[in-house]
């Protein structure tokens, strides 16, 4: 282990676990989902042959699927920014959302495309979420070599102030 890593030997002990266990946890989901779906899509086509509700159960639990799995490899590759795991998150579930309603719409009312209303009104927040965060999260590369974002910037400008207001209760104390 280099010195620069950060991280002791029991640190990286515990995020190994804890990548075992997640990737397992979808390792076992993905098995659920395959064996369930199967056997449901089994009972739709001999039982009620000519009416695919098997779309609705599998594209919900493909949606709960897929989260899984984003929720894993967001955390294995290291990605520990709420701030842009949120937006990750939120991005692929208006994707995989808006798959399954437009696949509702057209099955069930497709002369009106009611769809259209949760993909403007969600995916402007989604527009919104994005801007956000670059906005306010994404950082540059300032001139010392460090890293800084919009946010760490005014926590600076704000721990200033604090000290500033400090010193002057220390004087007027003394």
């Amino acid at each position: 282990m280099s010195e620069n890593s950060g991280f002791s030997e029991e640190n990286l002990r515990k995020i190994a676990s804890q990548k075992v266990s997640f990737r397992v946890s979808v390792k076992l989901h993905i098995a659920i989902f395959i064996v369930v779906n199967t056997l449901l899509f089994l009972v739709n086509y001999f039982f009620t042959p000519g009416f695919y509700w098997i779309i609705f159960p599998f594209f919900s639990w493909l949606i709960g699927v897929n989260m899984h799995i984003v929720g894993y490899l967001l955390y294995a590759r290291g990605v520990y920014p709420m701030a842009k795991r949120g937006v990750i998150y939120h991005a692929v579930s208006f994707f995989s959302v808006m798959l399954f309603l437009f696949i509702i719409n057209f099955t069930t009312y497709p002369e009106y495309y009611w769809v259209l209303f949760p993909l403007i009104f969600w995916g402007a927040a989604v527009i919104l979420h994005i801007l956000v965060y670059i906005q306010y999260f994404s950082g540059k590369v300032e001139k010392s070599g460090k890293y800084s974002t919009k946010k760490e910037l005014a926590i600076e400008k704000e721990l200033e102030k604090m000290r500033k207001k400090q010193e002057k209760r220390n004087k007027i104390q003394q």
